[in-house]
């Protein structure tokens, strides 16, 4: 059958979330033996992949909304569109909650995939232990308590290093936590153990930058779905994360990082409350997973075939669309 899947054109940057999640649920449907036009008005049925300000909804159409979402109240000018869909879906039973306090009911969560090239990898400790972050510039995903923390606690020790991977930018300062920041004109301290990647990378250098680091460390304020530390999980990578937003949340195990929902500081784009990762328990986990690298990461490798297993692309994707298949055919 035919299936319009309709989003802005910019969301088929698959360096972003949108076009990487948006490519693989279109090649998963076509590898179920399915069409997926764009924007067809013609096509049975319509996949509105993006945030309801930018649906084009066609009449006569079936249509779905499916829509990720990383704080606990929908936008208001969302409603209006939201409630013309025949049906929501969204990513995770955490979102599902949010839709539906927001009025809407049988929310269906279709969450993402992993591929097969994400490889599982048994890291084992070395002469240095590699931390990585990525994230960056969006604010939320918690770039700058990374470098507080990992600054705080290794310094410029040769034993350990951080890299922050960014898209197209970073605005985290680099400096030194030991002294007081509240200097003006402070100028920032070169840390010889840390480095910042903001140039694109293609899926297989962004695996081997996976691959070549030991701990993910992503104190996240929410998630619509939260791509970067299930990959992580599915190369069998020790990962630091908050967890109440995310779908996998049973693998992020012994290292899921506290959190609180606080007032959001993103008022128009996040409205409502946000998870305020505890920057203590942060401090108390890197210190842990540094000083007994060995054993988390036995741990986080012999569950990463069952997230590769859990979080097939085609095996979810026709779990979501399998009544739509039924009511069409």
């Amino acid at each position: 059958m035919q299936i319009s899947f309709s989003t802005l054109r910019s969301n088929f940057n698959t360096s972003i979330g949108y076009g990487y999640a948006g490519q693989h649920i279109i090649n998963s449907l076509r590898e179920l033996g399915h069409q997926t036009p764009y924007q067809d008005p013609k096509a049975p049925v319509q996949l509105n992949f993006s945030q309801p300000d930018h649906f084009k909804l066609h009449r006569n159409q079936y249509q779905i909304s499916y829509t990720p979402w990383e704080s606990t109240k929908i936008p208001d000018r969302w409603l209006l569109k939201l409630n013309v869909c025949d049906e929501v879906w969204t990513t995770s039973d955490w979102c599902a909650n949010v839709f539906e306090s927001s009025g809407f009911k049988d929310v269906k969560v279709y969450p993402h995939g992993i591929e097969p090239a994400w490889t599982p990898l048994k890291r084992k400790e070395s002469d240095v232990i590699k931390f990585l972050h990525i994230g960056e510039p969006a604010p939320r995903k918690g770039g700058q308590m990374v470098v507080d923390v990992f600054t705080s606690l290794f310094g410029n020790n040769p034993k350990y290093s951080l890299t922050i991977k960014g898209y197209k930018n970073n605005t985290t300062r680099i400096y030194n936590n030991y002294i007081d920041k509240n200097i003006i004109g402070l100028p920032d301290q070169k840390f010889n153990n840390i480095k910042v990647i903001i140039k694109d990378l293609s899926q297989e250098e962004l695996i081997k930058l996976y691959h070549d680091h030991d701990v993910l460390v992503y104190p996240t304020f929410g998630e619509g779905f939260g791509f970067i530390p299930l990959q992580a999980l599915a190369t069998g990578m020790p990962t630091i994360s908050t967890y109440d937003w995310a779908h996998y949340k049973k693998y992020l195990g012994p290292l899921k990082l506290k959190s609180n929902l606080k007032s959001t500081e993103w008022e128009y784009v996040h409205p409502g409350e946000v998870f305020e990762p505890n920057y203590q328990h942060l401090v108390e986990l890197m210190k842990d997973v540094a000083n007994n690298f060995n054993a988390y990461s036995g741990y986080y490798y012999a569950q990463s075939t069952k997230i590769h297993e859990e979080y097939n692309w085609l095996q979810l994707t026709n779990n979501a669309f399998d009544h739509i298949f039924k009511k069409f055919s």
